[in-house]
């Protein structure tokens, strides 16, 4: 956990902007590899992925200390369970809800950051279509034409809202609480 705790330290989006600025010919990738239109999309999700998957380490691991003491629990062990058993039926049952609410907002802070990234330039090249390279095209057409920044904001803004509730409804279905 000493290792999600540092990366969560680190300013995120700067990080991400320095991450994605390093020039990868040099690291020993080839040439035609890096400007490939695919070489950008996984690169972003691998930077993505790579500094949001603490969030959802320190959630699972609270919520499952947190579990783990509760009666039922120390009941089932005391009876003679199996710790698989224990894990299986008592502890992910409570402790998958809040994941999966945690992921659905991850995804979304993972939208909002790609789209952050391609309109500072450093996330999806531009040939390959991204909302944020849209909103980028958009800024020099936007005093003729403002509609063309007003869609793609609007689409992401109605994504990530949706995914959002699609995960509180997924919450809500899962939770053996509710």
């Amino acid at each position: 956990m000493r290792g999600a705790d540092f990366i969560i330290s680190l300013p995120g989006i700067m990080l991400l902007i320095l991450i994605q600025s390093i020039d990868m010919t040099k690291l020993g990738f080839s040439e035609e590899l890096v400007r490939s239109d695919s070489f950008s999309v996984y690169r972003l999700v691998v930077v993505i992925s790579l500094l949001g998957w603490p969030f959802a380490a320190r959630l699972v691991r609270s919520n499952t200390l947190s579990v783990k003491h509760r009666e039922y629990v120390q009941a089932a062990i005391g009876y003679g369970a199996s710790h698989w058993f224990v894990m299986r039926q008592h502890i992910l049952p409570n402790v998958i809800a809040p994941v999966i609410t945690a992921t659905t907002l991850g995804i979304g802070g993972a939208i909002l950051t790609e789209s952050a990234l391609s309109f500072l330039g450093f996330g999806i090249n531009p040939p390959t279509p991204s909302w944020g390279n849209m909103l980028q095209n958009a800024r020099e057409a936007m005093w003729h034409y403002p509609m063309a920044a007003v869609y793609p904001g609007v689409m992401v803004l109605i994504t990530v809202i949706t995914i959002n509730f699609l995960g509180d409804g997924l919450q809500e279905a899962i939770d053996p609480k509710a």
